[in-house]
């Protein structure tokens, strides 16, 4: 018998694009999914699946419960995520983002070009959890799992929709309030309009400390010069190309930054200048399917991040013709490019996935690209033969405490770094 009824109303934000395709392909190679209003929406499906995903055994039970070996059905319900507007007028900002499959030598991979769209960041959401408890539920402990779901938004472990494991689908909390039931309050429970955040109450949710599932490297960047990751444009009056944008700003995707780190490992581990590091790049990093394998999902997480402080120069230049030195015919192009700003790249390396529950070998590697990145031996993006995509590292923490990165290092190379 129901003895009482929570909802919850949850507001949040998008801190990176995010894109949950609706299996089209009108717009681009994976159309984002659209309500009866045309407006951009998460599905409850796609919310339950990611929250289900990031529940331990235990806590998986009691949000999807099994009787005997059957399901039986879930105290909770999750309903679609849908955008909220402030004022009226104001729009939902899309975009669309190019991505191509690169070789080792970053040269473009045959028919491997693709596009998608996206919600572009800043945008927000609501959606409610509601919950009903049983004569025999343990209120706290299901109190406890729309806790550990709570903060695993906001403290960016769960991610939405297509490519999350690189950055895609982060979100911040800005609301969450609560409102009660208790079986004798049918009058009132009858007259509670749950579409309405404002006929809730503040919700305080508790800070889960041990939910903490990945090790955080955050790296402080300044650019040393510009960047090039390009986005091609196709109007009258606008530049050829230019850096990529998310809402107005210069970013840096977090497919870029996997796709360096990644190139810079597999250089390390080819040429044998890593001798017995312990690491199977596919386990941290995940694989495609192919004839032979399965694939699987990465357990890193490589966050999309943003240039701040940078100056945006509009640039025209000649293609130089490689054999006479002299300008290319009919190959002028103009280019808008940002200079000398600052950024952060934030890593999250997943915990206990082997079973010596010991992530320094992996966060070694990491530590020795990031410190040849310092060194301006690796550049990120492209025309990197004229000077782009060099930085110069600030500041490098994991889980908030200063990384020595020799130290680091040391521990693939099985020795102790220089006091």
């Amino acid at each position: 018998m129901i003895k009482s009824k929570m909802y919850f109303y949850i507001r949040m934000e998008l801190l990176s694009p995010m894109s949950i395709g609706n299996g089209d392909d009108f717009l681009t190679k994976h159309d984002c999914i659209r309500n009866s209003q045309g407006k951009p929406f998460i599905p409850g499906t796609t919310l339950a699946g990611v929250f289900s995903h990031y529940l331990s055994e235990e806590q998986k039970e009691i949000f999807t419960p099994k009787l005997s070996g059957d399901y039986k059905q879930s105290p909770f319900f999750i309903s679609d995520a849908n955008v909220y507007l402030e004022n009226k007028q104001d729009f939902i900002s899309t975009n669309i983002r190019d991505g191509v499959k690169l070789d080792e030598n970053k040269t473009t991979v045959k028919s491997a070009k693709f596009d998608f769209e996206v919600v572009e960041t800043g945008t927000k959401f609501d959606f409610r959890i509601e919950v009903v408890l049983r004569d025999n539920d343990d209120s706290s402990k299901i109190k406890n799992v729309v806790d550990v779901i709570l903060n695993g938004l906001d403290k960016g472990e769960i991610l939405l929709g297509y490519k999350s494991k690189r950055g895609y689908g982060k979100v911040k909390l800005l609301e969450v309030r609560i409102k009660e039931f208790e079986k004798e309050q049918v009058e009132e429970l009858l007259d509670f309009n749950k579409y309405d955040i404002n006929s809730y109450k503040n919700y305080q949710m508790a800070s889960i400390s041990n939910q903490n599932r990945y090790d955080y490297i955050k790296v402080d960047l300044k650019q040393l010069g510009g960047i090039s990751i390009r986005k091609y444009s196709a109007k009258a009056g606008e530049v050829d190309f230019e850096h990529i944008t998310s809402n107005g700003k210069p970013v840096i995707p977090g497919t870029s930054w996997n796709g360096l780190i990644k190139r810079q490992i597999l250089e390390y581990m080819k040429n044998d200048l890593i001798h017995n590091s312990g690491v199977i790049l596919t386990d941290w990093f995940g694989r495609e399917k192919s004839k032979e394998q399965e694939a699987f999902s990465s357990n890193i997480i490589i966050e999309e991040s943003t240039i701040n402080n940078a100056n945006k120069i509009d640039l025209t230049r000649n293609k130089i013709d490689r054999f006479s030195g002299g300008a290319a015919d009919r190959a002028l192009f103009s280019e808008s490019a940002y200079f000398n700003g600052y950024t952060c790249l934030g890593i999250k390396v997943k915990k206990s996935i082997k079973q010596d529950n010991d992530n320094s070998r992996i966060i070694g590697l990491i530590a020795l690209v990031i410190k040849d990145i310092d060194n301006g031996l690796v550049a990120l993006g492209g025309q990197t033969s004229i000077g782009r995509g060099l930085f110069k590292v600030e500041n490098v923490t994991l889980n908030g405490e200063k990384l020595d990165l020799d130290n680091a290092i040391s521990k693939i190379l099985g020795g102790v770094a220089d006091e």
